[in-house]
């Protein structure tokens, strides 16, 4: 999504509005890959005597990952607020700023960086999900003779169930 800021550059401080769309490509964060819908985008911007846009707004959208307790799709829904200045004729690289050159200003980055900060930190497929279980039969199966680090662990919980 590019905003076209040529009438704002022409006339500074005057408030301009957009809504659109903007595509995320799918994100890995911590070893999880997270796919996120297309964003709603929509808000407000304006150009200062510099060049500069400020731009305000909201964007909505779904993401998906697996369930963080059995690893089932899990879905949930993102939003957030933003508030940007792009500098004009800025460096493109560096992370710490928005820079555009020309009358377009690229919105893809600003609306990744926003989508993936408003992300659970946890996804899950409902709320009450009681994760994997090891009496499920579709679980791996335990292999005899092998040693596993919290069977005794596993044997306690097992005995404060039947209490």
């Amino acid at each position: 999504m590019e905003l076209d800021v040529s009438t704002a550059l022409s006339h500074p401080g005057q408030v301009f509005g957009f809504s659109g769309t903007q595509a995320i490509a799918d994100q890995e964060i911590y070893g999880t890959v997270v796919r996120i819908d297309d964003c709603a985008v929509e808000g407000t911007y304006l150009a200062d005597d510099q060049g500069n846009i400020r731009v305000e707004g909201r964007l909505r959208t779904t993401a998906h990952a697996p369930c963080a307790n059995c690893l089932k799709d899990a879905s949930a829904q993102v939003e957030n607020e933003f508030q940007e200045d792009f500098i004009r004729n800025g460096d493109p690289e560096d992370d710490e700023i928005f820079a555009y050159e020309g009358h377009l200003v690229s919105m893809s980055k600003l609306v990744m960086s926003y989508a993936v900060m408003a992300l659970p930190i946890r996804f899950l497929c409902r709320e009450d999900c009681p994760g994997l279980s090891y009496k499920d039969p579709d679980a791996a199966p335990v292999e005899t003779g092998k040693q596993y680090p919290f069977a005794g662990l596993r044997q306690l919980l097992d005995q404060m169930e039947e209490v």
